[in-house]
């Protein structure tokens, strides 16, 4: 269950109900002390039920009510509302007017204790029969004339009344709104048992605060190892028996130190001697370096070192198959202390844990973490004269986003446009930057081609996808130093007939089919054929995969992941394709004029000229 918005009303910083869309990867960006960590801590008290003091309420607001309502992006998932009856909120119409499940809490800082009321969004019509019981529902559908037995005398149920009423007024046309109601956090009511599905599906949490040490003692770390101990318990032995014979063997001493306690208490003040388990404490980790032949504490290194070990433990998560993904990680400023290089090492991790199920929401003004984000995943906070204000998808202002955070060009490329550089190559990462100049340097090799492109002097320049930030801010570049350039990028089609949404893009942004293209294929991944892992010593014969398959995920999640390199694979294999495979798979008639790699590189030269 994730998040797919937020309102925040009279919290911190934020005055008026302010609303921000999250996605899969949500990147919130702007100035120091603009509010952006305010985000994080409104999902964290509306999750974690943190605790909220009046300090919280805005500070210019004559209200006393804090408000935080969420939509979350699946409203089908499996309820019971009625004894055992499997139904779902959607079923139930319990959804906002989007679909989705929107839950709020508010909070009243005026109380001397201050606890939230909860409330959820859902559909009503003039009858509300979502509430009533079953003898009500029964006289409801006898007003309708809707029969409440099945062909074969037996009663439906309450959930299958509902459903026969919700279909009715449908066909009828009736009127219905979309409003609140307060869920009891006590009771038997159907609200109640609304209250407490809700509970036990809502996500975890894990926060990590701009001034968190991100030791290997952290709860959210130490909770992921004693889980997957327990699972493993479970699947192993009998605890249940074990638990047992536990208690059989200290029995006799226990009951030995029970009868002596009790030998000089009163009759009122006898007691019983328990053995109590907790298998998730069985285990717990710990990490220690070695320096100068002495083990060293991690806790005792310095906050760089340690969130790099924190981001090796996000990394893993990122690769790892896991079977529950109801875990949210909120980052405030993930990159403090950690080398711009490093950061960036940073944001491929959590990017990979979105794509491996998790949702991600993090906060920064580091323009090496921003300049690799798409535009669709950008939240820009900023502030004008006390208001806040969110920028996000159709509002975001590239520009005020590089002004606010001092994105500039590498000073690194600046250097490679001397005079003796005739043209440029841009492809999206350092994968394609290795892979098309090693397919140059074979095709030259076998006499295809005369010169490779350091022979052209044309420079390979890995400038990020169409949406990302560094893109845009080095393109602003390359247009004023007035270069000739070619710009490939993946073409991301799932199919043979599907369009290719960055060739569009890029039409769009206003470059021509001689300025710009797209791979034939998905991504460079597959031009990586099949038969080269085939024939790697021991063979990987079970990997299978089209033009059209995302093959660094294939790679990632199979058995051979670490020998594939999971989605590193190009990195790890490209650059070990003979000539031969690579004509096979970017030429497969064998025809030269229908070779997609001579066209790439015929079109570059024509800019040349």
């Amino acid at each position: 269950m994730h998040i797919k918005k937020i309102i925040i009303s009279n919290f911190r910083g934020i005055k008026e109900p302010t609303e921000i869309l999250f996605n899969d990867f949500t990147c919130i960006v702007g100035k120091n002390d603009v509010g952006k960590s305010t985000v994080l801590k409104a999902v964290d008290a509306f999750l974690n039920e943190t605790t909220i003091t009046v300090d919280d309420k805005n500070v210019d607001s004559d209200s006393s009510l804090i408000s935080i309502a969420v939509e979350f992006d699946t409203a089908d998932i499996n309820v019971v509302l009625d004894d055992t009856i499997p139904t779902s909120f959607k079923k139930e119409d319990i959804v906002s007017e989007d679909g989705f499940l929107k839950v709020k809490k508010v909070w009243d800082t005026a109380q001397v204790k201050i606890k939230p009321k909860w409330y959820v969004a859902r559909k009503k019509h003039k009858e509300d029969f979502l509430l009533l019981t079953e003898k009500e529902l029964i006289n409801l559908c006898n007003k309708l004339d809707l029969s409440t037995q099945k062909a074969n005398g037996e009663e439906y149920n309450n959930k299958e009344k509902r459903e026969k009423i919700r279909k009715y007024y449908q066909e009828q046309g009736a009127g219905f709104v979309f409003e609140y109601s307060e869920l009891p956090t006590t009771g038997t009511t159907r609200l109640k048992k609304i209250y407490d599905a809700i509970r036990k599906e809502l996500p975890s949490f894990e926060y990590f605060k701009a001034d968190s040490s991100l030791s290997d003692s952290d709860t959210s770390v130490q909770k992921y190892f004693k889980d997957k101990a327990l699972k493993m318990l479970n699947e192993q032995i009998d605890t249940v028996d074990l638990e047992e014979q536990v208690r059989e063997k200290i029995a006799d001493s226990l009951n030995t130190i029970t009868e002596k306690i009790n030998s000089v208490l009163s009759a009122k003040e006898q007691i019983q001697a328990q053995v109590n388990f907790d298998w998730s404490k069985l285990v717990s980790t710990a990490f220690k370096c070695k320096a100068q032949d002495v083990n060293i504490p991690l806790s005792s290194r310095g906050d760089g070192f340690r969130r790099i070990t924190m981001m090796s433990y996000f990394e893993m998560l990122a690769e790892e198959r896991h079977e529950s993904k109801n875990v949210i990680f909120g980052f405030e400023e993930p990159e403090t202390f950690l080398h711009p290089t490093t950061q960036r090492l940073l944001s491929e991790s959590l990017k990979g844990m979105s794509d491996n199920g998790y949702q991600v929401v993090i906060t920064t003004h580091s323009p090496n973490i921003v300049s690799l984000c798409d535009i669709s995943n950008l939240v820009h906070i900023t502030k004008n004269d006390g208001q806040y204000l969110v920028m996000q998808n159709d509002t975001v202002n590239v520009k005020s986003i590089v002004e606010d955070l001092g994105i500039k060009s590498d000073d690194s490329l600046l250097r490679l446009f001397d005079d003796n550089i005739k043209g440029l190559f841009l492809v999206e990462g350092p994968d394609d930057v290795k892979a098309y100049s090693h397919v140059a340097k074979m095709y030259k090799q076998a006499g295809v081609i005369d010169k490779n492109f350091d022979d052209c002097k044309v420079v390979l320049i890995p400038v990020g996808g169409c949406s990302s930030i560094q893109h845009w801010t080095n393109f602003d570049v390359i247009k004023k130093i007035g270069k000739p350039y070619f710009i490939l990028l993946d073409s991301d089609k799932e199919s043979t007939d599907a369009v290719s949404p960055n060739l569009t893009k890029l039409h769009t942004l206003g470059y021509s089919e001689k300025q710009c293209g797209v791979t034939r294929k998905r991504e460079i991944e597959c031009y990586i054929p099949e038969s080269y892992f085939a024939g790697l010593t021991p063979p990987i014969k079970s990997l299978h995969y089209g033009d059209w398959d995302d093959v660094k995920k294939l790679c990632q999640n199979h058995e051979a992941t670490v020998r594939l390199g999971g989605k590193k694979v190009c990195d790890k294999h490209f650059c070990k394709l003979s000539f031969a495979e690579l004509k096979k798979t970017f030429c497969p008639s064998g025809n030269d004029a229908d070779d997609e790699f001579l066209d790439i590189y015929n079109k570059i030269l024509a800019q040349l000229k």
